[in-house]
């Protein structure tokens, strides 16, 4: 992977790569006026991640650019402070000092509004097995910048951490966390959604195994919740408790600690 900047880059620019740069062990290519076809050819390395005063993209020839951005988290965060409710966050029945394990990052959307929810004494840990979108959605989270303040600070907040979320399950204690929550990425839901376009070409698509479900109910002192496709069936694999509501294209559903309703 090649690291440059767009053309005639800011200090602060050139600062933010080198960063970037540094986490993935690589040097920053000086871009000149190069295009990225010819950056490309003189380096012999296809992916380019170019790093602007917009922030990080990854550009990968034949794959969709894949670059951060709070996706659907703005307008949910926009709506809750209007007093409207969250579907997820109703499920999941998330309280002011909760902690959320969001074990199927991606983007962070989810874990954004969950860190918006649980507040400054409330803690999100987003999983994300695959390093190129772990570094750039947590180095998206820390620059990322907007209008509502709301947004940035619970971006600032969500901590990302690079691991299998199998593995990270199986070192934490028993009932250590209030909410484990999962969205495994499912054809539907990808091929529907603009804004989560880009993460498909990088992510983890791997379905959810039946031993991070037991691991996730044995960390949990609240629920389990997962998500799927309006379509899906993983609610009744797994004996979980699907929440409908009217017009939502995915299902929601959880298992109680306890195994009460």
């Amino acid at each position: 992977m090649i690291v440059t900047t767009g053309l005639e880059p800011a200090q602060e620019t050139l600062r933010h790569a080198e960063n970037l740069a540094n986490t993935f062990g690589l040097q920053v290519v000086k871009r000149g006026d190069l295009s990225l076809s010819q950056l490309r050819r003189r380096q012999n390395d296809q992916e380019v991640l170019v790093v602007s005063a917009q922030g990080a993209r990854l550009e990968v020839p034949g794959k969709k650019p894949f670059f951060f951005h709070p996706n659907t988290s703005a307008f949910r965060i926009k709506r809750l402070m209007r007093g409207d409710t969250d579907t997820m966050l109703a499920v999941c029945q998330i309280q002011p000092g909760d902690t959320v394990l969001d074990a199927t990052l991606g983007l962070g959307a989810d874990a954004i509004v969950f860190s918006h929810a649980t507040g400054t004494e409330g803690k999100v840990v987003g999983i994300e097995s695959e390093r190129v979108l772990a570094v750039l959605v947590e180095d998206g989270m820390q620059h990322w910048s907007s209008d509502s303040a709301a947004l940035v600070e619970a971006m600032r907040r969500v901590e990302v951490r690079c691991t299998n979320h199998l593995e990270e399950l199986k070192r934490l204690p028993d009932h250590s966390i209030d909410v484990v929550y999962f969205d495994p990425m499912f054809e539907m839901t990808v091929q529907s959604s603009s804004g989560i376009a880009g993460v498909r070409e990088f992510a983890n698509q791997q379905p959810l195994h039946d031993e991070a479900v037991s691991e996730a109910l044995r960390v949990a002192r609240k629920r389990v919740v997962c998500k799927e496709g309006k379509t899906g069936r993983m609610y009744e694999r797994f004996g979980f408790i699907p929440y409908r509501s009217g017009g939502q294209q995915v299902v929601y559903s959880y298992k109680e600690i306890g195994g009460g309703e």
